[in-house]
Parts: C-alpha cells; structure tokens; sequence
C-alpha cells in the first residue's frame, strides 16, 4: 500500500529512513559488543517510535515485523538470550524487508517482500530463547483453529489470509495458553526460511537503491545562509552606486570631447595665420589627444556596460538565492494552528461554553521564526477570548444568539504579509470599561479619554498592565495582559490591531513580515549622520512648520489625526549635539522634517534634518557597545559603506517616559510670529527692534494692502499695525482680516496716534483686540499685551 497523505507520506519518507539507519547502526554495535546496554537500549528505543508511526499510518506488516523486533531484543535484554551471529543475521534480514516496505509505502513501488516469511525467521529467532536444543518450542497463536496449521502452510494459500489471521490475534505475536500450539518440523522451518537467511546479507545491502531525496540541516544554518544571502542585496546597491560614478565619467568624458571638438574648430580658423613649423606640432598633439579620446571613451563605454550586466546579473542570482533559502525556511502555518484544538475543546468544557473552533489558510507557509514566535501570542488571544470574549449558552440565548459561539483562526498571505485573524462572536469590547480602567491605572486622563477616537480607546488594551478584571482568572490575566503579545509581535517586526462590535464579536488581526532576514526602513538624517527607522513604526512623513508647534501640559506637541502627540528633536533625543552646532540642511527654518510613529496607541513626531530614502537593509546585531543603550535596535551597512545605526521606536518612547529630554530645540526655534504693518521707516525699524528683542519674528508690511496679503501667505501668531496708512489704513485691513473666518481668532493690536474715543470705537467694531496710542507709548505695555493675547 501507499500512504495517500503528501504530507504524512513526506514525513514518513524521512523520519522511517532515520530510524532505520539508526537500527542497523545500533545492531552492527551490538554485534561487535553484545554487553553494549546503551547501543541495546537506543534500539528498542528506534523501533518503538517506528513501530507507533507505522501503526498510526495502517502500515500493519511493517508495524509487526518491527514488533516481532523489538521481542527479539527484549528477550537479550532479558537475559534470556544472547546476541548472536545468527540472530543478527535475522535481524538483519527483518531490517531490509522493513526498508523494503516502508519504501513501497512511500513510492508506491511493489517490496516483493515475503511477509510471512520474513516474520518465520524473526520467530525461530526468538524461540531460541526458551529451549535452546529445539529450534521452535513456542509459536504464536494466529487465532485459528486445529486446521490452521495445513491452510497456513498449504502453498496455494501462503498469503490468501495472513493478513486477516494476523489482525485477529494482534498481528499474531502473543500466544495464550489456551490457544493450540503450532509445531513445526525441521523439514518445515527449512521452507520458512529463504536460502539467504543464512547467508550474510550483502546482496541485499548492494540491492538496495541509494537515492537521497531530502537532507536535514539545522536551522541555524539556514539562518546564516539567509543573512549572507541578503548581503548581496547590499552589495548590489554598491554595485549600482558604482554604475552610477561610471555614468558621471562617461558625462564628463562628453563634456572634455566636446571642448575637444571646439579647440580643433578654433585651430581651423586659425591654421591660415600659421606657419608649417607652428602648424605641424599643434596638429600633431591634436591627433593624439583625439586619439586617446577615443581610446578612453571606448574604455568607459566597455566598462558601463559590463557594469550595467553585472548589476542585473547580480541583482536576478541575489533575488532567486534569497527567494530559494526563504522557501526552505517556510512552513505551514498547521505547524501552530493544530496544537490549539484540543485546548479550546478542553478549555471550553472546563467553562462549559459551547464553541465551534475554526480553522482557516492553516497550509499558508510562514517562515519558521515567525511560527516559532507566534504560537505564545496566539494562545494568549484564544485563551482571553474564550475567557472574556465567550458567552455561556444561557447568556447567548438571552441575546437572541445561537447557544454555540464561533471561534475562528485565520492564516493568509497578503502580498509579502502573513496575516492571521483570531475572531469571535462573542460579547465585545466594554469601551466604556476599557476608559474606567484607563482613568483607574493613570494611564490617561478623563479630557484625554474624551477626545480620544474609539480606534485609539480600544488601542489601550495593550497597554502595559491594562486588564479590566478586578480578579485574577486562572485561565486568562494572571496580572499579565495583551501588552506581553505587542511586544511579542513587534520583535517579529509585525503589528497587532482590534477591531470590536459590542456584543457581535471582536477580531485580533496580527501583520507580519514573511521576510525577517531583511528590514525595510526610512533612512533619515541628523547632525549629518544617518540613521534608520523600521518602516513598520513608521506612520507617515511631513513637514511640520514653527506654528504647527504648541504647549499641552508642559510638553511640545503638534496635531495628527486631530490629536496631539509630542514632538521631539531627535538630535536631542540621541544627545548629538546642541543647537548651534547642527549644520543647516538648506531648509527653510520655518520648516522641518518630521517622522511620525507608532508604537501600539503610542504616537511620537520625530524632527530630522533630513529624510533621505527607504531601503531594504540586513540588520547586523546590537553590538556588546550598544547593547544596553535604550533605543537601539542594531545596525547595518550602507551601500556607501558606512556603519548607520537601526533605531527602536519602542525604546525610544520608554525612554523619553523615564527621562526628561529638555526640548530647547524647540524652545529657541518655535518663536512667535509676528506681522508688523507700519508705513513710517523710523517706527517701523525701532518697533521690529523692540519685537525682535522680545524672541519674537517679525514680518513687515509697508502699509495695509500688503499686509493683508503678506497674511494670507503665510502663519502668523499676531497683527501688529498702524491705522494711518496709504493704500488700506488700519480700521480697513482689521475689517478684512475679520472677514475671513480662518481669522476670527487671530489677534490684532492697533497702534497709532489717533487716540480719541470715537476712533477707539472704530477699532473696536472693526475687530481690533487692543488699541495702544502712540502719544503715551509704553514698550511694556506692548510685550504684555502681545503675551496675553498672542
């Protein structure tokens, strides 16, 4: 018969053939050194696992001669018998008829193995152990009767009902004492046994077909094989950055070729004017210079070409190599899916809930890191959903649903992702719970609850020590909650997100990486030193300007998705270096670069100098330098070769929460903006002085048409303006600003000589915050003003 499973035949494949080489290993030691307990011992050892994988899988003619075996070295061990050469003989003839029809049992392919035959010799082997004058003293009960005898031995019915006499007495190796006694001749047992029973067994050793179809190797060399495999990656990018030097030559060579062609034009028109003797060397060296022109042209040409092959060569060998080891890493995600079956069978009758388990995309390969890592995190997601997510029978039915619950795994690939979903139908998320549980630990506050999105509150489940129990379940909890399956499921470079109906069901959908050899990441520059973020902490990028800027409880922060999240230089984060030493980057100082990203419901904008690409890199290992430095994930090599530094996201964000990073960046730079419109040169010079004194930057608009176009191209804090004006006068431009509703809440500050109390009360229709006459002008006053409204 053939194992009609693929997997299971696979399996058996591999595993038969070990212990088959590890059972003829063992004999031919025990041959040499019969007292040998442990060589005896790891025998029976070989055999025992044999037979049960033989048995599970209906091989019943392997599983008895393994059996009979294992009776024949538990009779050595027994003392009842020693290992001689011609019970190894026998074994050995059992072991290539095992071999014989394991491989049919995996090829399909017909053993020609006599059976019966085989297992004869392997009992007369055995019957030695109990009288040693008579060859057979003992036999099996086949489960027959008197005639048993003269239809088993009869020619024409040798194997019409072995099989069903040996299934009738457990395969024929146990006799009872009821049970009649088979003698058996010598003419008989000669029969039994073939002609090379007794010979040695070289013809069926040099018989057997050596055909290795698979080799083990150890994971951790795959590993390696992966991470050097992947260098290629970076060698290719340096292999192009040198393409590209070459295509810089190649233009300036143009370049020189062209000047060349324009020299040897200027000689013709000059060439009349000159004499033969002047004319021949300036000729001469002409000839030459074109000649190795040609010669160095030819040469880069060559070479750009043979670069740009040796760029797409290497770039196919690198992409098949990669995409070969990876497959070998990969394994089906049934490899983690099975083991939960039984769990949720037994963990549900223990709560004596009613759920249907299941199972979906269980044959998606993953690689085996992944399998590895993620089995912890999903059985901490089933074994909270059937603890707090799963409803008893009785409160399902009180909620017009069916009394079974449905539990669900889902396995799928997503481009280059591996997505599994853990779902329920169960009660939900209790928002309202999740928020008292939040404001109960001090995680938040109630204004922060308040504003928060129902993504970002149901986000907070995972955060550390977050559980709405207030008592300890034996089952799920025991004070450790979904933060522990986060951070699990972010060392695989992965992210985890909720999503949940109130009383329909709440779904766990889990992203990882196939690919854990390489890391896509940002590359982004600081103090002109690179660094890299891993693409999956990364949310987005944008620029963030001075006025985006604001205070929220003492803390810088800027607005994303309509919440605040805080803002920090990364300069001052990483500690490089102060203010005035960071080099300008060609910016406006207005604007900066800004990465923003995540970690679980965490947010946190990072300021850079620059954002300058994203690349796949190999992430080297932290370094016994850096290893303890929080914030640090690793390194790599850029294609520039250049060490550049992986950051952690999640250290970063745990390590501004245990430390203070004064953000005096953003102190000196975020300074108030200020539109001053003032048609006087005199005043408007000294007032810019004055505002500018006062950490204040200044805009100047020369009267009130300009100014208020000088407002609506850029972000001003305050308006600071004269009423007497050419062109628009104050009371005017104050009208106009208040007209647009962008503007209803900017601040505007009149000063002007006009201090009676009916233009007092045009400024003030007109939309003006203050009014300040210049007849008893106070600097102070001013700058107070300016603080309590701006």
């Amino acid at each position: 018969m053939i194992i009609e499973d693929d997997e299971l035949r696979d399996l058996y494949k591999t595993s038969s053939s070990e212990h088959l080489q590890k059972l003829e290993a063992e004999l031919m030691q025990l041959e040499k050194n019969p007292q040998d307990t442990a060589a005896l011992e790891e025998f029976l050892r070989e055999a025992h696992t044999l037979k049960g994988d033989s048995r599970m899988l209906g091989l019943n003619d392997i599983e008895m001669l393994v059996h009979q075996l294992e009776d024949c070295l538990t009779q050595v061990k027994q003392g009842a018998r020693a290992i001689d050469s011609q019970l190894c003989d026998r074994l050995y003839q059992g072991l290539d008829a095992i071999d014989k029809l394991a491989t049919e049992a995996v090829t399909g392919k017909a053993a020609n193995v006599n059976t019966f035959e085989v297992l004869a010799a392997l009992i007369e082997a055995e019957s030695y152990a109990a009288n040693s004058d008579e060859l057979v003293s003992s036999e099996p009960d086949f489960g027959g009767d008197s005639n048993t005898k003269d239809a088993l031995f009869d020619d024409s019915n040798l194997f019409a009902d072995d099989e069903e006499l040996f299934n009738e007495a457990d395969c024929g190796l146990e006799s009872s004492d009821d049970s009649p006694i088979l003698e058996l001749s010598s003419v008989e047992k000669t029969s039994l046994v073939s002609t090379s029973t007794a010979e040695p067994t070289i013809a069926a050793v040099a018989d057997r077909e050596l055909q290795i179809d698979s080799i083990r190797v150890e994971p951790r060399k795959l590993d390696i094989l992966m991470t050097q495999a992947s260098e290629l990656a970076v060698a290719k990018l340096r292999v192009s950055r040198q393409t590209f030097e070459i295509e810089k030559i190649f233009t300036l060579w143009e370049e020189w070729e062209q000047n060349a062609r324009r020299d040897r034009q200027k000689l013709a028109r000059i060439e009349k004017s000159l004499t033969r003797e002047q004319l021949l060397p300036i000729q001469h060296l002409f000839q030459k210079t074109q000649e190795r022109f040609e010669y160095f042209g030819n040469l880069i040409e060559s070479l750009k070409l043979r670069a740009d092959e040796d760029v797409a060569s290497l770039s196919i060998i690198a992409e098949q190599l990669e995409a070969g080891i990876q497959n070998l890493r990969l394994l089906p995600l049934s490899t983690v899916f099975n083991i939960f079956n039984r769990m949720v069978r037994d963990l549900a009758k223990q709560q004596q809930k009613q759920i249907d388990f299941i199972v979906e995309g269980a044959d998606t390969k993953a690689d085996k890191q992944i399998l590895e890592a993620i089995k912890d995190p999903l059985l901490h997601l089933i074994r909270n959903a059937i603890d707090h997510g799963i409803e008893t029978p009785q409160e399902r039915e009180r909620k017009g649903k069916a009394p079974t619950a449905t539990l669900r795994l889902q396995g799928k690939r997503t481009g280059n992702s591996i997505v599994i979903e853990v779902s329920d139908d169960g009660r939900g998320l209790d928002l309202d719970s999740i928020k008292k549980t939040a404001l109960r630990k001090g995680i938040h506050t109630e204004a922060e609850l308040a504003a928060m999105s129902e993504e970002r509150v149901r986000s907070l489940i995972f955060a550390s020590g977050f559980s709405t129990r207030t008592k300890v379940s034996e089952l799920s909890g025991r004070g450790v909650g979904l933060d522990v399956v986060r951070a699990n499921i972010e060392k695989l470079k992965g992210a985890i997100e909720v999503n949940s109906t109130r009383d329909r069901g709440c779904q766990f959908r889990i992203s990882l990486n196939n690919s854990l050899a390489t890391t896509s990441v940002i590359i982004v520059e600081v103090a002109q030193t690179a660094y890299a973020i891993p693409i999956e902490y990364v949310r987005t990028m944008r620029m963030v300007s001075r006025q985006d800027i604001f205070t929220i409880e003492g803390s810088q922060a800027v607005s994303f998705e309509g919440q605040p999240i805080s803002i920090f230089w990364l300069a001052d984060i990483l500690q490089l270096s102060t203010v005035e030493e960071i080099p300008t980057t060609g910016i406006s100082s207005d604007d900066f670069a800004c990465v923003i990203v995540q970690v679980g419901s965490n947010y946190l904008a990072l300021v850079v100098d620059l954002v300058v690409e994203r690349l796949d890199i190999v992430l080297k290992p932290q370094s016994k330098l850096v290893r303890n430095i929080r914030g640090i994930l690793g390194a790599t090599i850029l294609d520039n070769g250049n060490v550049c530094m992986v950051l952690s996201p999640p250290g970063l964000i745990e390590g501004l929460k245990n430390t203070s990073v004064a953000p005096k960046r953003i102190e000196q730079k975020s300074k108030k903006q200020l539109l001053l419109v003032e048609d006087s040169i005199i005043i408007r010079t000294q007032m810019k002085r004055l505002l500018q004194g006062a950490n204040y930057e200044v805009a100047i608009a020369v009267d009130g048409a300009e100014g208020f176009q000088k407002l609506q191209q850029g972000n001003f804090d305050a308006v600071v303006s004269d009423v007497e004006m050419p062109n628009m006068n104050g009371f005017e431009l104050t009208t106009r600003i208040r007209q647009l509703e962008a503007y209803n809440e900017l601040p505007i500050i009149l000063v002007t000589t006009l201090a009676s109390a009916e233009d007092k009360r045009r400024g003030a229709e007109a939309g003006a915050n203050a009014y300040l006459t210049k007849g008893d002008f106070d600097q102070k006053l001013l700058l107070e003003t300016l603080q309590r409204l701006a």
